[in-house]
């Protein structure tokens, strides 16, 4: 009965999100581009969801089968709480380890996911909030409906912890202030140490800080494509002995798992889905004409980590290199709609038909698969 009800979990979670886009986008489609982009919409509501979906996923049942790795933290939470596991500070994702092992002692593995969860769920809002004071409503509502939302709040949760943190940090690199700097830095530091897997989309932040030429972002994502489908094995192999991450060598390698069935297949499917940002960035920087420092750093950062994936995309578990650039896909995909004049007619429509489209590819995916 417990792992049946947990099963449930996630079709509960997207018929509520289906109402919820459904409800947001009657809201949406009459406005006007005075109406979307400069007027301040409420979010008592929102917050209420925020937080309803906190405790929804934080009190989860402790099950594997439903929620993957949930049940592997459960088991290695019990031998630190009762000291028959130790964390390694000085190697491996310290803070978490470290976290993980002082919840241990003072709550139960309940609280600490509960906790984990809000480490990340809070940063996405207080994120979304920092992009864009007018529409921070919608933009949480597609962060919500993300394709990888779930998952990385039952699954792989010290990743997702992880990038939430970054996000947050992201938020403020697009600040001209010195304590906006310093905030980046801190975050991305405390973000690297949750997961070392995080050094690729802070490097590409810096990157796109620093290299914001729009040409030069698009011609690099393009030539990863080329890249992979000529030498991607060889560039799988250099990444791979770079060592920076042992999770990176293990994925690459494929030495976990039947080589067979995850490496030599070129993933047409996720490119495609990947693609989607990157073509709306076409599109606003070259047809409307319109490029914001924010928008740069957001789209940028994103393509440069992308592109990382791109490169090794036959890799094993390849959809875990993609979570380093899709967790601001919802972000990428959604920002310029709702900050800038992007649509010339009915631009409430044309968000509220994205939305919908957000968030019924996140359906299909789970119709298609039976998985998050």
């Amino acid at each position: 009965m417990g792992n049946l009800q947990a099963l449930l979990y996630y079709p509960i979670f997207l018929a509520v999100m289906l109402v919820v886009t459904i409800v947001h986008f009657y809201r949406l489609y009459p406005m006007d581009t005075d109406t979307l982009l400069d007027k301040k919409k409420p979010m008592t509501v929102l917050s209420i969801l925020v937080l309803a979906v906190i405790l929804f996923l934080g009190l989860r049942p402790i099950s594997g089968r439903a929620f993957g790795d949930t049940s592997t933290y459960a088991g290695v939470f019990m031998l630190m709480a009762d000291d028959l596991m130790m964390p390694d500070s000085a190697t491996g994702d310290w803070l978490f380890n470290m976290l993980m092992y002082g919840c241990s002692k003072i709550m139960s593995v309940q609280g600490f996911f509960l906790l984990v969860e809000i480490l990340y769920i809070v940063p996405v809002y207080f994120a979304c909030k920092r992009f864009s004071k007018e529409n921070s409503a919608t933009l949480i509502i597609f962060c919500l409906t993300a394709f990888s939302f779930f998952s990385y709040g039952v699954n792989g949760i010290r990743n997702g912890a992880a990038s939430s943190i970054f996000m947050l940090a992201l938020s403020y690199l697009k600040g001209n202030k010195p304590w906006e700097k310093v905030t980046f830095l801190v975050l991305s530091f405390l973000s690297y140490n949750m997961h070392h897997s995080m050094a690729l989309p802070i490097a590409a932040a810096v990157a796109a800080y620093f290299i914001r030429n729009p040409k030069l972002m698009f011609y690099f994502w393009i030539a990863s494509i080329a890249v992979s489908l000529t030498v991607g094995g060889a560039i799988s192999e250099i990444f791979s002995s770079l060592g920076f991450d042992e999770r990176f060598n293990t994925y690459i390698t494929g030495d976990t798992v039947d080589e067979a069935v995850v490496r030599d297949v070129f993933r047409w499917d996720f490119l495609l889905y990947s693609s989607m940002p990157v073509v709306l960035g076409w599109y606003v920087i070259f047809r409307r004409k319109i490029y914001t420092k924010t928008y740069a750093i957001l789209l940028g950062t994103y393509i440069y980590a992308n592109a990382f994936w791109v490169m090794v995309i036959r890799a094993a578990f390849s959809n875990r290199f993609a979570y380093l650039s899709w967790f601001l896909y919802p972000v990428v995909l959604a920002y310029p709609m709702l900050v800038m004049p992007v649509w010339k007619d009915k631009p409430g429509l044309k968000v509220g038909i994205i939305l919908v489209g957000h968030l019924a590819f996140t359906i299909l995916m789970w119709y298609l698969t039976g998985r998050y």
